[in-house]
C-alpha cells in the first residue's frame, strides 16, 4: 500500500470535503509567543462584535421580553384619570426696571429645583388645605395624613427648555384635582412668592437704615478730624511731617543754649569760689591744678566745652528719636564730637604756658576789679538759665502734642475713608433698591386649573411602549455582555494581540447563500478559489520552515472540539501533496476520529490498531484519491490503546515513516479534555494551532497553549479558520475559472 507512486498535485483537491469554514493565510508574524494577558476592558466595539456573532439569540430574546413586558405593564398601570394643571411663569433672572442691584442670583437650575421643593413642602400643603372648598372634599376626609398624600399626588416639573412651572394633579372625578391645583397654586403665591417680595422690601428697609447710621457716624468723624487738623496745624501728611520737623529743630537749639548757659554758669561759679579762696590765703603758689583750673575757665575752653556738649546731648537727642545707633543721621554730630575734643586737647596744650604765666602775673598783680563783677554775671546767667529750661520744655510739650495728635489724625482720617466707601456702596444699592421694588414679581401665574374634560388615555400605551423597549434593549445588551465575556476570538488580530501567538496563516469564512442559483454558483467557486490559495500560502511557509529547520512531522491542535481542526489538517496534507510531496496523514483524534471519513475510506485498521500490534504501521495506511496523499485512519479505540499511546515510543515510528514520507501531518485531540494531544506533540517536529474566529475562545486557547508550551513543544503559530476575505479581489479568480473551463 505504501508503494503507490506519486501521481503528482490534483487540480480537484478543492474538492476535498469541509468540514468547517476554513481560509486564507496571511505572511507570519515574527512574533515571540508571550503569556496571555487578562481580558480587556469592557468597550462599545466588543459589545458590537459580541452581539454580532450572538444576534439572532438577542433579537428572539428582546422581543420575547419586550412583549411580556409590554403586556404587563399596560395591564398593571393604573386606569386613565381626569388631569388638571395651572401653569407659571418663572423667570430665569429677577426682573428689573433700569438698574442692577446687588442680590445674590444663583444658577436657574438650582432655582427651579428649588422651587419644586418649596411646592411639596408641607407650609405650602397644609396652607392649600385650609381652604374651605378643599376642607369639604371627601378624599381629603379619607386619608390619615393628607399633607403625605397630596404630597404623593402632586405632580410639578418644568415644561422642557422652558419657564413654565407646571402643576397638575390626577384624579378620578374632574372637579377634585382643579380643586386641589388651585389651592396649591395659590398657598404657593402667598406663602413662597409674596414671602420673596416681603423679604426685598424688608432688605430695602435694612439698608436704608444702616445707611442713616453711617452717615450719622461720618458727621461725628469729620467733627473730630477738623479738632485734629486745627491742633496739628494742618491734614496733610508732608505738612504736618514739616511742622514737626521745624519744632524739633527748635528744640535743639534751645537745649544747646541751655547747655551752654549752665556750662558758663559753672565756671563763673567755680571762678568765684577760687577768687574767695584766693582772698583767704596767706601765700599762693602756682601749682598744675591752678592752670589746668584757669585753663578749664578760659572762655575758648568753655566754647569747646559747650560745642562738646551740644554734639553729646544731639546724639541722646536723634538716637531717642531713632532708636537706632547705627542711623545715617548720628554720624554729623558724632563727626562734630571728635572735632571738639580735638580742638579742646589742642588749645590745653596752647593756653597751658600762657595761662601758668598770668597766674604769676597774677599773684604778683591782683585784679580786684575783675573779681568784683562775678557775682553780677553769675546772677545775670542764673536768671538766662530759668527762661531757657522753660523754654525747652515748652518745646517738648509741643513736639510731644504733635506727635500724638498727628496720629489720631491720620487714624481718623483712615476711618472716614472706609466708613465712606461702604456708605456710598450701600447707598447705591439703595438707590437701586428704590426704583426696582416696582418692578414686576420673578414667579407669576400664567393661567388657573380649568376643570378637565378627558382623560389621559394615551399614557397606558406609552408606558407599556417605554417598558417593551426597554426590555428589548436589556436583552440586547444582556445578551452581548454574555457573549462578551466568553471572549471568542474575533479576528486575527486577537491571535497576536490577545494570546501572543504566531500568526501562521488564515482560511476564508464560508460564503453567505445567495438568492440566485448562478451567483451562488460564482461564490461558491470564488471561495474555493481563495481557499485553495490559502492552504498553498500556509503550505509554502511550512516548507519554507521544513528547509530551514528540519520540520517534517507537523500536528495539528485545538483547544477544545469543533475548531477546524480536521478539516485544516486535511487540506493542509492535501496542499503539500498538491506541491509534490509524498505527505501522510494520520488521524491521531482516536475517541472522535473523522478524518477516514472526508476521504471516504474505512476507519480500521488504523493507529489504534498499531498501537496494540496488531497490525503493521505500514499495512494500515491507506492511499487516498489525492495523488501523493496517504491516510492513516484512527482504528477502533479502546483503553488499551489509550495506555498504549502513553508507553509507546512514537518517534521511533516516526523516524520509520520519515523514511518514506516527505511530510507527515497529525491530526490530533483536543488538547483540554485530554492527554492525547501532549503525548503525541512530545514526539514531533512542531505543532500549528487552529483555531475558528467567533468560537474559539482566547482563555481556552491560552490555556492549551501553555500545557503544550510547559512539555517544551515547539509552536510554530496559528492558523485562524473563518477570517473575512474582503482583499480578495475577483481579479485573483482566474485559476479557479481556468480549471472550470478546462
Amino acid at each position: 500500500m505504501m508503494s503507490n507512486s506519486n501521481s503528482g498535485p490534483r487540480s480537484d483537491s478543492a474538492n476535498l470535503p469541509a468540514v468547517v469554514p476554513p481560509y486564507r493565510t496571511a505572511e507570519v508574524f515574527s512574533i515571540a509567543p508571550a503569556p496571555v494577558g487578562t481580558a480587556a476592558g469592557l468597550d462599545p466595539i466588543a459589545l458590537l462584535k459580541a452581539l454580532r456573532r450572538r444576534w439572532p439569540l438577542a433579537v428572539g430574546a428582546g422581543l420575547l421580553g419586550g412583549v411580556v413586558l409590554a403586556v404587563v405593564t399596560y395591564f398593571v398601570v393604573p386606569p386613565a384619570k381626569y388631569t388638571a394643571r395651572s401653569m407659571l411663569h418663572v423667570n430665569s433672572t429677577q426682573p428689573r426696571i433700569l438698574l442692577k442691584v446687588g442680590e445674590n442670583e444663583s444658577d436657574y437650575v438650582a432655582y427651579q429645583r428649588t422651587q419644586l421643593a418649596l411646592l411639596k413642602s408641607r407650609l405650602v400643603l397644609s396652607t392649600a388645605l385650609k381652604d374651605p372648598e378643599v376642607a369639604k372634599l371627601e378624599v381629603i376626609a379619607k386619608v390619615v395624613d393628607p399633607i403625605e398624600w397630596l404630597e404623593k399626588e402632586l405632580q410639578v416639573d418644568f415644561a422642557s427648555g422652558s419657564e413654565i412651572l407646571r402643576i397638575s394633579i390626577n384624579g378620578e372625578k374632574p372637579q377634585v384635582p382643579m380643586l386641589l391645583v388651585n389651592a396649591i397654586t395659590q398657598a404657593y403665591i402667598d406663602e413662597i412668592v409674596d414671602v420673596e417680595t416681603k423679604q426685598r422690601r424688608q432688605r430695602y428697609d435694612l439698608l436704608k437704615e444702616t445707611w442713616n447710621r453711617y452717615q450719622e457716624n461720618l458727621r461725628e468723624k469729620r467733627k473730630e478730624l477738623k479738632r485734629l487738623t486745627e491742633l496739628a496745624g494742618s491734614d496733610d501728611k508732608k505738612t504736618i511731617a514739616n511742622i514737626h520737623q521745624h519744632e524739633l529743630d527748635r528744640l535743639g537749639r534751645a537745649e544747646d543754649e541751655l547747655a551752654r548757659v549752665q556750662s558758663e554758669l559753672r565756671s563763673l561759679r567755680i571762678e568765684h569760689e577760687v577768687s574767695q579762696e584766693k582772698v583767704t590765703q596767706t601765700a599762693s603758689m602756682i601749682t598744675p591744678v591752678m592752670i589746668e583750673d584757669a585753663i578749664s575757665r578760659d572762655r575758648s575752653i568753655e566754647l569747646l566745652k559747650a560745642r562738646e556738649s551740644a554734639a553729646i546731648k544731639a546724639i541722646e537727642r536723634v538716637y531717642h528719636i531713632a532708636r537706632n545707633r547705627s542711623d545715617p543721621s548720628l554720624k554729623k554730630y558724632r563727626d562734630e564730637l571728635e572735632a571738639a575734643r580735638a580742638e579742646l586737647v589742642a588749645q590745653r596744650r596752647k593756653l597751658y604756658p600762657i595761662i601758668q604765666q598770668q597766674l604769676q602775673d597774677m599773684g604778683r598783680d591782683d585784679d580786684d576789679s575783675s573779681e568784683a563783677l562775678l557775682p553780677h554775671r553769675i546772677s545775670i546767667l542764673a536768671k538766662l538759665e530759668t527762661l531757657l529750661a522753660s523754654d525747652v520744655k515748652r518745646l517738648s510739650e509741643r513736639s510731644a502734642s504733635i506727635t500724638q495728635n498727628s496720629v489720631d489724625l491720620f487714624s481718623v482720617q483712615e476711618e472716614i475713608a472706609n466708613a465712606d466707601e461702604i456708605a456710598r456702596t450701600i447707598g447705591k444699592e439703595v438707590e437701586a433698591l428704590t426704583v426696582e421694588l416696582q418692578a414686576p414679581p420673578r414667579i407669576r401665574l400664567l393661567e388657573k386649573a380649568e376643570l378637565p374634560r378627558t382623560k389621559d388615555e394615551i399614557r397606558q400605551i406609552k408606558m407599556a411602549g417605554m417598558a417593551g423597549c426597554g426590555a428589548f434593549a436589556l436583552a440586547l445588551v444582556g445578551v452581548s455582555f454574555w457573549e462578551f465575556r466568553s471572549r471568542r476570538v474575533d479576528s486575527a488580530a486577537d491571535v497576536i494581540k490577545s494570546l501572543g501567538m504566531n500568526l501562521f496563516g488564515t482560511l476564508p469564512s464560508l460564503p453567505q447563500r445567495s438568492r440566485g442559483f448562478r451567483s451562488g454558483e460564482a461564490e461558491n467557486v470564488r471561495w474555493k478559489s481563495m481557499l485553495v490559495e490559502s492552504v498553498d500560502a500556509a503550505r509554502t511557509t511550512l516548507l519554507h520552515v521544513s528547509r530551514t529547520e528540519s520540520v517534517r512531522v507537523v500536528m495539528v491542535a485545538s483547544a477544545l472540539s469543533g475548531e477546524g481542526k480536521t478539516s485544516l489538517s486535511s487540506h493542509l496534507a492535501t496542499s503539500l501533496a498538491r506541491a509534490g510531496r509524498r505527505t501522510l496523514l494520520i488521524d491521531g483524534d482516536m475517541r472522535r476520529p473523522s478524518a477516514h471519513e472526508l476521504f471516504d475510506q474505512p476507519c480500521v485498521p488504523g493507529l489504534s490498531e498499531v498501537l496494540r500490534d496488531e497490525v503493521d504501521v505500514a499495512d494500515a495506511i491507506q492511499p487516498t484519491a489525492a495523488g501523493g496523499l496517504w491516510l492513516l485512519p484512527a482504528g477502533l479505540c479502546d483503553s488499551d490503546s489509550i495506555q498504549a499511546l502513553a508507553c509507546r515510543d512514537l518517534r521511533a515510528m516516526f523516524d520509520q515513516l520519515k523514511e518514506q514520507y516527505d511530510f507527515i501531518v497529525v491530526d490530533s485531540s483536543p488538547v483540554l479534555p485530554v492527554a492525547d494531544a501532549m503525548l503525541i506533540g512530545q514526539h514531533v517536529d512542531a505543532v500549528l494551532f487552529s483555531i475558528m474566529r467567533d468560537v474559539s475562545r482566547i482563555p481556552k486557547v491560552q490555556e492549551a497553549y501553555e500545557r503544550l508550551a510547559k512539555l517544551g513543544i515547539r509552536m510554530l503559530g496559528a492558523i485562524v479558520t473563518g477570517e473575512k476575505s474582503d482583499h480578495y479581489g475577483s481579479k485573483y479568480e482566474y485559476s479557479a475559472r481556468t480549471r472550470e473551463s478546462v
